[in-house]
């Protein structure tokens, strides 16, 4: 058996960076972002990046590596709902890949999801008065290459909604190119639309405009309730995608090829969107955000009892208040024969982990250093540590 703890628990409102409105006329007297009005390119675009990631979580319901996994995932499904620039939907892709376990993701070299990681950072924090139509292609490869990085078990998209999903995103990347998003481009308000013919037939689920009338508006949790009978997250595909053809063939290189002509390089993304200091920023972050992710402090207790495990900093000289707090994503209490992973938030690699005999009054049992990657095993009275 085994237990997972220490993935990033999303926070409503976290993600959002900040919607920059600057819109004018129609558009500004209505509260709307530029190209935030119903009929305009962009906002099409908008609700078609958001229907693309709340389809592809709607598809992978059991993917995250969470304490709570489907209130997590409702979570997510929420926030991707509530985005109001590309900037937010940055953000949100970000979160949902730490969230992801790892064998989800094992088609998907880790240097590939390295540089991903970047250039999710830079649509999370690149500058929309500036560079809004890159930000769009670049959300659009983001999504492309996160769902083809899928393990097709871990996903319950068949062959042909996998190729309908990937063609309305390349869909959207052309009508961005023909049709650029405004300087200061913002998602107009949306929800998730449940829709039933008759109370015999199974609902469908996508995200239309908030302000569309007489839909049925719902949240993550019950879009995942219906999931579980029979229900379906099925958004309408634009008119002329299904001629684009997934572009999901061909070798790794090639494909690869496909997302970056989409999202550009680092430094080209970097340099219309924010340049040197943004560059800077985005790499440190990314750096950090990966190294949580994917180097993980993993535990297995080989005791006869149960052990409950803290991590705290290096330089802790009184290791009374663990990493990310009492109740954080560092304190973990394991049962025999279970195995857990810990993610310390920050840049250092080093920590000291405490292991006590958990109770009303708890009893320290010994102390010990740890690195980012290792496998520790756990003895009631000492461990041994590899990586």
């Amino acid at each position: 058996a085994g237990a997972v703890v220490g993935s990033v628990s999303l926070v409503a409102g976290a993600a959002a960076a900040g919607t920059v409105a600057l819109g004018g006329g129609l558009t500004s007297a209505l509260g709307l972002s530029a190209g935030a009005g119903e009929g305009e390119p962009s906002a099409e675009v908008a609700l078609g990046l958001v229907n693309a990631l709340l389809e592809l979580m709607g598809s992978a319901t059991n993917a995250l590596d969470a304490e709570n996994p489907q209130a997590e995932l409702a979570g997510h499904m929420d926030a991707v709902v509530a985005c109001r620039t590309v900037n937010d939907l940055g953000a949100c892709l970000l979160d949902y890949w730490y969230a992801l376990r790892g064998d989800v993701l094992s088609p998907w070299p880790l240097h590939m999801q390295q540089t991903w990681v970047r250039l999710a950072y830079l649509a999370k924090y690149g500058d929309v008065r500036r560079a809004p139509g890159p930000l769009a292609r670049a959300a659009c490869g983001l999504l492309l290459e996160l769902g083809d990085g899928f393990r097709p078990a871990a996903s319950s998209m068949d062959a042909a909604q996998s190729d309908a999903w990937a063609a309305a995103l390349r869909y959207h990347a052309e009508l961005c190119e023909r049709n650029p998003p405004p300087l200061g481009w913002g998602f107009p308000g949306f929800t998730i639309a449940r829709k039933a013919d008759s109370q015999f037939d199974e609902p469908t689920f996508s995200v239309v405009r908030a302000s569309d009338k007489g839909v049925h508006k719902v949240k993550g949790t019950e879009v995942l309730a219906a999931l579980k009978t029979g229900g379906r997250v099925r958004p309408l595909r634009p008119e002329g995608s299904a001629l684009l053809g997934s572009g999901s063939g061909g070798a790794e290189f090639d494909r690869t090829a496909q997302f970056r002509a989409l999202t550009g390089t680092f430094e080209n993304l970097a340099g219309s969107t924010g340049g040197a200091s943004l560059a800077q920023k985005c790499m440190e972050k990314s750096e950090r955000l990966f190294n949580q992710k994917t180097k993980p402090v993993a535990f297995l207790n080989q005791a006869s009892v149960p052990l409950k495990i803290c991590l705290f900093s290096e330089d802790d000289k009184f290791c009374a208040v663990p990493l990310g707090g009492m109740g954080g994503s560092c304190v973990v209490i394991l049962d025999p024969n279970l195995r857990a992973q810990l993610r310390p938030p920050g840049r250092a690699e080093r920590f000291q982990l405490k292991v006590l005999q958990p109770g009303l009054i708890e009893k320290k049992l010994y102390m010990a250093y740890v690195r980012r990657g290792s496998a520790v095993q756990l003895r009631s009275h000492d461990c041994t540590c590899e990586g």
